[in-house]
C-alpha cells in the first residue's frame, strides 16, 4: 500500500474556479496512485522512462517536485510524478501562450451528451420539458485520427492510446499521451464530463455539464470535481484499497472499452447527480422566467457523491492498472 503526499495545489483554489475541466488535483492525483498500487515493478519502470521524454519534464516535474518527496524513496517519487502526469493536461491550460496553444485541448476533457458509440447506448443528456435531441453516432474506435481531428473525450482516447501504445511514436508524443490516457480514463468516470441538462428556457443549449447550476459551495460540476478534497489523497486511498468492493468489478479479462465506461457514468448521471428538487425548480423557472435559485446540497447528497467519486477513480486507477500492463511493453 503506497501512501503520496497531498497534492501542491490547494483545493481552495477549486473553490474560486466557475469553470472547471476535470476531477480536481486531488481526483487525478487519486486515480493515479489506484493505477500505482495496481502495476508491476516492469511496467512502473516502462513508464517513468516514457515520463521523462515529456518535452516540460523539467519544468513541470522535477521543478515542482515537493522537496519531502525528491528526498524520499524511489516509489513514492514514482507515485508523486504518475500523480503529476495525470493532473498535467490541466497545468497545460495555465502554460505560456505558445505552449499552451500546442499542449491545451479544451474539448479533450467532456463530450457531448447525444454522441453514441459501440458500447454507449444511452444519452447522457437529462431533458425538461423539451424533446431529446438527435442522436449523433460517433466515429468508429478503429479510425485512423490525426489531432485536428480529435474534438471529445472519447476520440481523444482513441487517439492518444494509439499513440502511447505505438513504439514507433516519438518519445516526446508518448510522453504527452501518457499524460492525457492517465487524465482521460479519470475524466470518462466523472458524470459531468459525459452529458448535460436541457430545459425549454434557462438551458436551451444545456448546462454545460453542471456548470450553469449553482450551489451554495460553487456550481454543481466543480461539487463533483472535487468531491474528495476534505478527505484528500492518502484518506480516500486507504478506503479504496481497505474496500474490495471499490475495485472486484475489474478483472483481468476486462477489454478496455471507454464507451462502456462512458455508458456507466452516463446512468449515475441520470439517475443521482440532477436531483428531483433541482429538476422542479428548473421545471418551474422555465414557466415563470425567474431566476433559478441556488441549491444547498443536503449531507446525505454529499455522502453518497463522495461515495460515487470514490468508486470511479477506484475504477479508473484499476482499469487503467490494466491497460498499461496490457499494452505497454
Amino acid at each position: 500500500m503506497h501512501f503520496f503526499p497531498r497534492a501542491f495545489l490547494s483545493c481552495a483554489l477549486f473553490l474560486l474556479t466557475q469553470n472547471t475541466l476535470a476531477w480536481d488535483s486531488v481526483g487525478h492525483r487519486l486515480s493515479a496512485s489506484v493505477t500505482a498500487h495496481f502495476i508491476d515493478a516492469s511496467t512502473k519502470t516502462v513508464l517513468l522512462n516514457i515520463l521523462q521524454q515529456h518535452p516540460r519534464y523539467q519544468q513541470d516535474f522535477v521543478e515542482q517536485m515537493p522537496t519531502s518527496v525528491a528526498r524520499s524513496n524511489a516509489e513514492q517519487r514514482f507515485g508523486w510524478l504518475l500523480g503529476q502526469a495525470a493532473f498535467w493536461p490541466d497545468i497545460a491550460r495555465g502554460l505560456p501562450k505558445p505552449e499552451r496553444n500546442k499542449y491545451n485541448h479544451p474539448t479533450w476533457h467532456y463530450i457531448d451528451g447525444a454522441w453514441l458509440r459501440d458500447s454507449a447506448t444511452i444519452q447522457g443528456n437529462s431533458y425538461i420539458g423539451v424533446q431529446p435531441l438527435d442522436e449523433v453516432i460517433g466515429k468508429s474506435t478503429r479510425a485512423m485520427l490525426r489531432e485536428h481531428q480529435v474534438d471529445n473525450l472519447i476520440l481523444a482516447l482513441d487517439y492518444n492510446t494509439a499513440i502511447l501504445a505505438n513504439k514507433q511514436s516519438s518519445p516526446e508524443q508518448r510522453a504527452i499521451s501518457l499524460c492525457w490516457v492517465l487524465h482521460l480514463i479519470g475524466d470518462v468516470h466523472q458524470p459531468l464530463h459525459v452529458g448535460s441538462l436541457y430545459s425549454a428556457h434557462i438551458f436551451r443549449n444545456g448546462d454545460r455539464g453542471g456548470n450553469g447550476i449553482v450551489t451554495d459551495k460553487g456550481n454543481l460540476h466543480s461539487r463533483w470535481d472535487r468531491a474528495l478534497c476534505s478527505d484528500g489523497i492518502n484518506l480516500s486511498l486507504k478506503i479504496i484499497l481497505e474496500d474490495s468492493t471499490l475495485t472486484d468489478r475489474v478483472t483481468l479479462q476486462e477489454d478496455a472499452d471507454w464507451s462502456l465506461w462512458m455508458n456507466e457514468s452516463r446512468q449515475i448521471l441520470l439517475d443521482s447527480v440532477y436531483t428531483q428538487e433541482m429538476k422542479t425548480a428548473i421545471a418551474s423557472s422555465d414557466r415563470s422566467g425567474e431566476k433559478l435559485p441556488q441549491f444547498t446540497l443536503t449531507r446525505n447528497y454529499i455522502m453518497q457523491m463522495q461515495e460515487t467519486a470514490r468508486q470511479q477513480l477506484a475504477l479508473a486507477g484499476h482499469r487503467l492498472a490494466l491497460w498499461l500492463t496490457n499494452n505497454l511493453d
